[in-house]
């Protein structure tokens, strides 16, 4: 198996289950695993002294008792090793190398470079150079690199097909990655490898919720189906967008829209520039013809008439989409990020109150509709994860 591999053996599921439940809840006991995962204590106690024997499990010593043997504690050793992950998105290029429990150790970013696939290439390199060095942990260390990237992905051939303006990059970026640091890599789309960090790092817990989407903005989405990734017979699930061109036009409004392609700011950027030009008055900032997400927001909190009605638009056309995807897909629970979410409750709201104009009641009333909670890191940790989970399923 590489540690890219979506599908596991049981044995590697195995692996997966009792880390994972070691990294969520450690210190605790072989018994507590077991009663966790369900396994028997025959079962999780080889299990976890093969995780002694190679140092990814310590032994913590002996726990509380209420009566009879003490029983001994364990915990993950998080600096067994390291991992990388990046951020490849439309605009910048962000790097973090995180300890074996997903905490940050390093980071940096640049401005994703825009002329060519090779200066994309070599900014992306030079950044995971960086944050090993900066980190101070040896290379040997390094377990493996993940790129979350923007469009859809080719995991076979290793490629990105931009769906927007920016370049595509139809070269072998993992190989590229494992020629340089001489480690495993893996692409895997932003919105999949967002969805797998909130799910491991901010809902893994909740053990009654079985099914996550994760909107990545309008312009993709990470499904999560009984705590495994959904990736598609190719690769590339998760693009809630037909391919659509001005010539063939959709529709000019309602619910038939959610089936368009949409920018990352859902269109919020024209319409203030197109509300500037017909003379509206706001307090929302515009720079050299160009709308920043984080000034609409900025300026809703003020009360800002016009930020308050894009962002209430804004989420009623979002909330359209996500309704398809709840009638389609059923989920206990869908996270709204890409950044939008930072709007708060105001494009919350109305993307809610669309999910219940137009989903079913069964499928509206099932979802839980959270903000993402990951912030600027979900991708480049999300992308950290994978690796900690293709490292724990192959130990």
């Amino acid at each position: 198996m590489s540690i890219s591999e979506s599908i596991l053996s049981d044995h590697e599921r195995k692996n997966l289950a009792i880390l994972e439940t070691v990294r969520k809840e450690g210190p605790l006991s072989r018994t507590d695993i077991s009663k966790t995962t369900k396994f028997n204590i025959v079962t999780v106690s080889n299990y976890i002294n093969s995780f002694i024997k190679q140092g990814l499990v310590l032994e913590k010593g002996l726990d509380a008792s209420s009566g009879g043997r003490r029983p001994e504690i364990v915990e993950l050793n998080p600096s067994f090793g390291y991992v990388v992950g990046v951020d490849l998105s439309l605009e910048r290029i962000s790097v973090v190398l995180a300890d074996l429990s997903a905490r940050i150790i390093s980071k940096a970013s640049a401005p994703r470079p825009r002329e060519d696939a090779e200066g994309v290439v070599n900014a992306l390199l030079d950044l995971i150079a960086e944050v090993i060095k900066k980190s101070g942990k040896e290379h040997t260390k390094v377990r493996g690199v993940c790129v979350g990237a923007s469009g859809v992905i080719d995991k076979e051939a290793g490629t990105i097909h931009c769906t927007e303006g920016t370049t595509s990059i139809y070269v072998p970026l993992a190989t590229l990655i494992e020629q340089k640091f001489d480690v495993p890599a893996f692409i895997e789309n932003d919105a999949t490898a967002a969805s797998y960090g909130e799910w491991c790092l901010s809902l893994g817990h909740v053990a009654d919720i079985k099914s996550m989407i994760y909107m990545y903005s309008g312009v993709g989405c990470g499904i999560i189906i009984d705590g495994e990734i959904y990736h598609g017979s190719s690769g590339s699930a998760g693009e809630p967008s037909i391919k659509w061109s001005e010539e063939k036009p959709l529709c000019d409004q309602g619910p038939a829209c959610a089936l368009m392609p949409w920018v990352l700011d859902l269109g919020m950027g024209q319409q203030v520039l197109d509300a500037v030009k017909r003379g509206t008055q706001t307090k929302i900032a515009v720079t050299d013809g160009v709308v920043e997400m984080e000034d609409i927001f900025r300026a809703a909190r003020d009360n800002d008439p016009l930020a308050m009605e894009v962002i209430k638009r804004a989420g009623s056309n979002l909330g359209m989409k996500v309704a398809f995807i709840v009638n389609l897909l059923n989920p206990g629970v869908v996270m709204i990020g890409g950044g939008i979410e930072q709007a708060g409750s105001l494009l919350i709201d109305s993307l809610k109150k669309a999910i219940r104009d137009y989903a079913f009641d069964e499928m509206a009333n099932a979802a839980k509709i959270v903000p993402a909670r990951l912030g600027d890191d979900s991708v480049s940790l999300g992308s950290a994860s994978l690796v900690i989970r293709g490292v724990f399923a192959q130990s």
